[in-house]
């Protein structure tokens, strides 16, 4: 690991030498191309992405993208299941549930087989859509999948009956692949060294939807039931309408708004169609690697959250409002625990390079599985919601870390590498799900779980992602070698605007992950 540690400390003197800052002089001779509007953030010279981040700036092209690939994350979580805008159209249906389960005369089954038509479409569109959005961009696939998802949700008050619900809630589960939107804008617009950090935090937020919907969709089912003329059925019909005006405002922000990428216009890095990009994606081992962690950290946070509930109002005897108030605990940890696993991640790999990312992330894993079954012997009440916050804190910063490693799989496919590790999260809800169908308590489920994500937490020692050095001589020649055309192309000379540093030295190192998405 010393040797390591020596490769990647002077590759990120290289990288510092060569960053740009705001305000500072273009040099002709240094060969960094210029870039097409006047950036507010330090960046890299070649690839453009930025090598820093202001929260509170919403500044072009950078920070911009980064708020509107959480938000619209965000919007449509909420939907499906009645979670944020992505997350708050996923995850509308779940806190209506009873009423709409009333209304339709259905059964318990009927619902959860709804639920899964939900997730099962989740997995489809996560799959898909990734090497959709490595051909488009991220920003026309993010709009394209709010747009799309919004009709769905506008006709959700109009189910009539059981084939209804479960086509509205396949439909609308599409939306759960704007995650694979939030995750690649970010990777296109920021630097390597930070790229753990801001996939994270967009990842984290756009989470938070779980919880935000809950509040909302009961929040609007109210108000529409306080009306005098409005029954029960009349309130759970109409409350969709807002979930639904969300997706198309956050469909229209993120086309008009926001850019492709730090050089302007997307074009896409290979010629290959869909079908074939998903062929080489599902050949490559450290992509199903990456799955099993994903599923073992994400997965686990879906199920937990189905669950905890539950498992506190039967296990410990709490009222259902005390019950749902504490695991509502759970998801809120994403507002900073997928950040920490994130900027953990970011700070190994300067310290250690992708050796110190694989590290640390497998370091996480193994504190989610000790604590998951710690929390599984808990025989009282407080101990159980103590231990849970920190198990919450490791599922969570294992997110983060997860999606530190990414970008680096396949730089070409990362939107498609994306796509297959989120829809990984899904499908490992699901299994550990049928695994608790068959346990004698939930506290023996949560026991056998957290031996298996010990299992796969080890298994990421079989991670082997290319370190950035490995790749900056391929990222000098591709961005030296094309004028004219690449994944993103500058507006006119004219339009530019002269920033980069006299000292940054034109065979200094850049950033080399995803270059290949934003080349002029």
């Amino acid at each position: 690991m010393g040797e390591t540690k020596r490769d990647a400390t002077t590759e990120g003197r290289s990288a510092t030498d060569s960053v740009v800052r705001p305000g500072s002089v273009t040099d002709a001779e240094s060969g960094s191309p210029r870039p097409f509007m006047g950036f507010s953030l330090p960046y890299d010279p070649y690839s453009h992405k930025a090598t820093t981040y202001r929260m509170a700036s919403c500044a072009r092209p950078h920070m911009r993208a980064f708020h509107l690939s959480w938000i619209s994350f965000l919007m449509g979580n909420g939907v499906r299941d009645a979670r944020d805008v992505a997350f708050i159209a996923w995850f509308s249906f779940a806190p209506l549930a009873p009423a709409i389960k009333k209304t339709l005369g259905l059964s318990k089954t009927d619902i959860l087989i709804a639920n899964i038509a939900s997730v099962a479409s989740t997995v489809l569109a996560r799959l898909v859509v990734g090497p959709v959005m490595d051909i488009i961009g991220p920003r026309l696939g993010q709009a394209a999948i709010l747009a799309f998802c919004s009709v769905p949700t506008f006709f959700a008050g109009l189910i009539q009956n059981f084939a209804g619900l479960v086509a509205i809630r396949a439909l609308v589960g599409i939306v759960g692949a704007a995650f694979v939107g939030c995750q690649f804008w970010c990777t296109v617009m920021f630097s390597k060294q930070i790229i753990g950090t801001m996939n994270a935090i967009a990842g984290g937020w756009g989470n938070l939807g779980g919880g935000i919907t809950q509040v909302l969709m009961i929040g609007i089912f109210e108000l529409n039931r306080s009306s005098p003329s409005c029954d029960d059925e009349c309130a759970w019909r109409n409350a969709f309408y807002i979930p639904a005006f969300s997706l198309l405002a956050a469909a229209a922000l993120v086309y008009f708004l926001g850019d492709d990428c730090p050089k302007g216009r997307y074009i896409r890095p290979s010629q290959k169609s869909p079908a074939r990009a998903m062929g080489t994606i599902a050949v490559n081992p450290q992509v199903w690697i990456l799955i099993a962690q994903y599923g073992a950290c994400f997965g686990v946070e879906l199920h937990v959250n189905n669950i905890a509930a539950l498992y506190y109002f039967e296990r410990f005897g709490v009222s259902l409002a005390t019950a749902g108030l504490v695991a509502s605990l759970f998801g809120l940890m994403n507002l900073f625990a997928r950040a920490w696993g994130g900027m953990l991640s970011d700070h190994c790999y300067s310290r250690w390079g992708m050796e110190g990312r694989k590290r640390v992330h497998i370091l996480l894993m193994c504190g989610e599985a000790i604590t998951l079954i710690l929390f599984s012997l808990q025989g009282t009440f407080e101990g159980a919601v103590i231990v849970m916050v920190f198990f919450s804190i490791f599922v969570q910063s294992a997110e983060g870390s997860t999606f530190g490693i990414v970008p680096y799989i396949d730089p070409v496919h990362t939107g498609g590498v994306c796509g297959f590790v989120g829809a990984g999260g899904n499908v490992g809800a699901v299994l550990w799900g049928v695994i608790f169908i068959y346990t004698e308590s939930f506290a023996q489920g949560f026991f056998i779980l957290g031996f298996i994500v010990l299992f796969v937490a080890i298994s990421g020692m079989l991670i082997k992602a290319p370190d950035g050095n490995d790749n900056v001589k391929v990222g000098l020649k591709r961005v030296e070698s094309v004028t004219a055309a690449g994944p993103c192309l500058s507006k006119p000379a004219s339009h530019q605007n002269p920033r980069a540093s006299k000292d940054a030295p034109s065979d200094g190192a850049h950033d080399p992950t995803p270059d290949s998405h934003c080349t002029v």
